[in-house]
């Protein structure tokens, strides 16, 4: 299941879980896991990943690392800040994983850091959301209201935790009831008599800010570390696959691959194993 690990920092407190290797291996994996996922998104991974070191945290504000403080947005720069004070505090560099949107704050990280990442794994991600700078008026507008209007006993409750599971099934993207399962008890807690989510309600906010494609291609341009792009065949860019081999094609070092499953093809058993393949081959090869 993994080892509880604590990283203090001077601003804030991460937690996740830690995997050791079968053999001694000097190759150290740091995982990154989506919106509103957590740690627990790694584990049916790690378990095909046994010949390294792996280390999967909880990002800020998720499972069980701390909340950003009241009037805090949840900026991708935010988690740059703290994955690099993380890296830093490692002697050595690490491959970074990250799905979903812990694959844009892990590719941020690879382009300003470039000494602590040793190579960067991205899954079913082609990097940050965009914005016109026509529409940044309204996006910073909608989500300072609701920043306004936010307060903190405002949670979502839940009968027991199988409502949850089911709750999470059946959300923005579909999960199986083993892959909910194990987000679910890692994500939620018992509250008097009923269940709440731990995650911070602020991160349901819209983003203040996005960045335009001509950002995101700066950053890119950035990353001279070999990478690994995965995309779910019935993930969040299915249809869409100009886009993605235009977004590919800024890498300096890039290998891309389409892999069966959906979204999350790296938590559901029946496809995680297909995706640890790729990862392993391509650390033993580089």
């Amino acid at each position: 299941m993994g080892k509880d690990v604590v990283y203090r920092l001077p601003h804030t407190e991460l937690r996740g879980l830690q995997f050791f290797p079968s053999e001694s291996s000097d190759i150290k994996v740091l995982s990154l896991h989506g919106w509103l996922d957590n740690a627990a998104s790694f584990i049916n991974l790690s378990k095909h990943l046994s010949s390294f070191s792996h280390i999967t945290l909880d990002l800020a504000g998720h499972g069980d690392s701390k909340h950003r403080p009241d009037g805090s947005f949840y900026h991708l720069w935010d988690y740059v800040l703290d994955i690099v004070s993380v890296l830093k505090a490692m002697e050595q560099s690490v491959w970074l994983v990250g799905h979903s949107m812990g694959g844009a704050v892990a590719m941020l990280v690879a382009a300003i850091a470039p000494d602590k990442v040793r190579g960067l794994i991205v899954l079913d991600n082609v990097g940050p959301l965009i914005d016109s700078s026509e529409a940044r008026v309204n996006t910073l507008q909608r989500s300072v209201n609701k920043m306004l209007k936010h307060r903190v006993d405002r949670k979502s409750l839940y009968q027991n935790e199988a409502e949850m599971i089911s709750a999470r099934m059946n959300g923005f993207t579909k999960l199986s009831e083993d892959a909910s399962r194990l987000l679910v008890e890692r994500g939620a807690k018992k509250e008097n008599d009923t269940w709440v989510w731990k995650h911070d309600g602020k991160l349901t906010f819209p983003s203040p800010y996005r960045m335009d494609e001509e950002s995101v291609r700066a950053f890119i341009k950035e990353i001279k570390c070999p990478t690994l792009v995965l995309l779910a065949n019935d993930g969040v860019y299915k249809g869409n696959k100009a886009f993605v081999e235009r977004r590919a094609s800024q890498f300096s070092w890039v290998k891309l691959k389409w892999l069966d499953g959906s979204h999350h093809f790296h938590l559901e058993v029946d496809t995680c194993s297909a995706v640890a393949k790729e990862i392993q081959q391509f650390i033993e090869l580089n």
